[in-house]
């Protein structure tokens, strides 16, 4: 008898333990999310209109990866536990505190006015600015949160914390500390989600083409290369500005198989143009993930090699914002690209700030000067100040400039009286089909003027 009540005793305590780890994260004792679900569930069931209403909110470490790679797995779970002790310094509003994976807290929140529960997630982003110490050194944590209310029963606690999550994605993309949820941000994840799904279609059922604009030598009147653009003709939405899938691609791997496409289609291109006597070089956009794959170079020589074509005759165009996170590996990209001779420009001068810092060490021939500040002049003074610097910046690298987005006659003349090189706007040419750009070159027999 004994016996059997050491086993019972032992089978009841082990199943106790069982049942705590199906509610409780191991490694910080932590309340899971199975745990969060089912009080969540049970305050939606309990609330009405006279009672205390919830806020939830996920509360995420954004440096996890810089954090692993530095001092292993064990500083997420000392971060987590000296987070959660700040967090109970807010007892009288926060209700529980839940570990729902290795860099996420959720807690759960008495419902204040929105004024009082702004200025409550405030002052947690200031608890939270103050350094955590790991092996007694003083470690910096990125802290988003999203939050959303708990207002309708109908709602499952798994919907609720979806809409945390868009909320803390949303918070991530505008870099804030925190976002409330709203049915709008819902939408444009959803609608984004869709887009890139689209648009992987739309590689494969040729709803994209290249369409070409023009680059002019101003000393010359010459066409001196062509930029291509790239098009979506959608099925049922007709044509998708490239404004706005473009920047939704740019933040996916979908951009790598955008830029291959774009590239074997400018290159085919050259060559036919090639044997119908157009000789002329085509500039392609790339992004700064085009740089972060390790075997760019290599994939845009092997194109090259393909079509037959040499590397002066592929331009390639890179935004500012290309040097912002690994400088060095892009800077190193870069001067691969150029000693495969390929023309190098910065497009967009102006709108950052990161290339003034490496232009020196940048193998690019073109400064491409925004169209922001081109459509400005002449008559806007901060755009002529910031334009003439920018071309005799350029000019002391031995750097040529580009001007883009030129509509008239007195912003060209302009340009050109201060020295610009190249200039690029409609009032040279719209962005034209392959066969469209042909026969205007042949037009103007490949001269402005």
């Amino acid at each position: 008898g004994f016996l059997c009540g050491v086993a019972s005793d032992s089978v009841r305590c082990y199943l106790r333990h069982i049942k705590w780890l199906s509610h409780h994260d191991l490694s910080s004792g932590l309340p899971n999310r199975s745990a969060l679900f089912a009080l969540v569930k049970e305050v939606l069931t309990e609330q009405d209109e006279q009672s205390e209403a919830y806020v939830l909110a996920v509360i995420s470490i954004e440096n996890e990866k810089e954090l692993l790679s530095t001092f292993g797995v064990s500083v997420l779970d000392s971060a987590v536990t000296q987070l959660v002790t700040r967090l109970q310094q807010k007892e009288a509003q926060i209700v529980s505190i839940y570990r729902i994976n290795t860099m996420r807290l959720c807690v759960l929140i008495r419902c204040a006015p929105c004024l009082e529960r702004e200025r409550f997630f405030v002052q947690l982003s200031t608890l939270f600015r103050e350094p955590v110490r790991f092996q007694d050194i003083p470690i910096h944590l990125d802290i988003r949160m999203g939050s959303v209310a708990l207002t309708d029963e109908q709602l499952s606690p798994q919907a609720y914390l979806q809409q945390a999550e868009s909320a803390l994605a949303e918070a991530c993309n505008k870099a804030r500390d925190h976002v409330s949820f709203n049915p709008a941000i819902s939408t444009a994840s959803k609608e984004n989600l869709v887009m890139l799904g689209e648009l992987k279609n739309a590689l494969t059922e040729k709803q994209l083409t290249l369409h070409y604009q023009p680059k002019v030598d101003m000393s010359s009147g010459k066409v001196h290369s062509v930029e291509a653009l790239m098009r979506w003709n959608h099925p049922q939405k007709g044509n998708i500005p490239p404004g706005i899938f473009i920047p939704r691609a740019e933040d996916s791997t979908l951009i790598n198989q955008i830029t291959y496409f774009a590239l074997n289609q400018a290159m085919a291109q050259m060559v036919l143009w090639q044997k119908s006597g157009i000789s002329v070089p085509v500039a392609v956009n790339i992004s700064a993930r085009n740089l972060l794959q390790s075997d760019f170079c290599s994939v845009v020589s092997l194109l090259l090699e393909r079509h037959g074509l040499s590397g002066e005759q592929l331009e390639l165009e890179i935004t500012e914002g290309v040097l912002m996170g690994d400088e060095q590996r892009a800077v190193a990209e870069l001067n691969k690209l150029a000693q495969a001779k390929i023309i190098l420009s910065i497009d967009d001068f102006g709108t950052g700030y990161s290339s003034l810092q490496y232009l020196h060490q940048l193998p690019v021939s073109f400064l491409k000067i925004d169209q922001s500040f081109v459509r400005r002049l002449p008559a806007d003074k901060a755009a002529i100040s910031i334009v003439e610097m920018a071309v005799s910046m350029a000019h002391k690298m031995n750097i040529r400039t580009i001007a883009e987005g030129i509509e008239d006659q007195a912003t060209y003349d302009f340009l050109k009286n201060i020295g610009c090189d190249m200039a690029q706007g409609y009032l040279i040419s719209r962005p034209l089909p392959a066969a469209e750009y042909a026969l205007w070159h042949r037009q103007h027999n490949g001269c402005l003027g």
